[in-house]
């Protein structure tokens, strides 16, 4: 899916998008554990990281994201993300225009503990987390997870709060 094709220059999008751990023969010995740790240890920066925000989850192999931003810096920030040899799978699952940024722009939050997103699985009707399977509503459900509790500096950028 291309955003540049569907969306006029400079538009503010917001996007969801999932991949899976690409796991393969040159994975750590020690886990995956240290293989999710490699894949979110933060990128060096860029002007587009520096224009985008948004939240992420990991968990059983499976990466959801909801990312905000100028449409040209998210498609930069998505064909980037195909081309990880880290993740498989990668789809948009939700895009759309807005008009203002809910995520701070430069930074990439972890949200959503063991306990919340079971949560929202069982409301949706979900039996594990596989984002790949989320409606917008479960998706909504998701984003609201960044808004219900006091900003954290310590979930920016990759460290987790479980």
């Amino acid at each position: 899916m291309n955003l540049i094709e569907t969306f006029p220059p400079d538009t503010l999008l917001r996007v969801a998008c999932c991949s899976e751990a690409n796991f393969s023969s040159w994975a750590d010995p020690r886990g995956s554990e240290v293989e999710v740790a490699r894949i979110l240890y933060p990128a060096p920066r860029t002007a587009h990281h520096e224009s985008i925000g948004g939240i992420f989850h990991a968990g059983n192999r499976y990466y959801l994201q909801c990312l905000e931003g100028p449409v040209e810096h998210l498609a930069w920030y998505l064909e980037h993300l195909e081309q990880d040899d880290r993740h498989q799978r990668v789809e948009v699952i939700h895009r759309e225009a807005i008009q203002s940024q809910r995520f701070p722009p430069g930074s990439m939050r972890y949200v959503g503990s063991h306990k919340e997103l079971q949560a929202i699985q069982t409301r949706h009707g979900l039996s594990t987390f596989d984002p790949y399977t989320f409606t917008p509503e479960a998706l909504a459900d998701f984003i609201d997870l960044a808004f219900d509790r006091p900003s954290d500096p310590a979930a920016l950028m990759g460290v987790h709060r479980d």
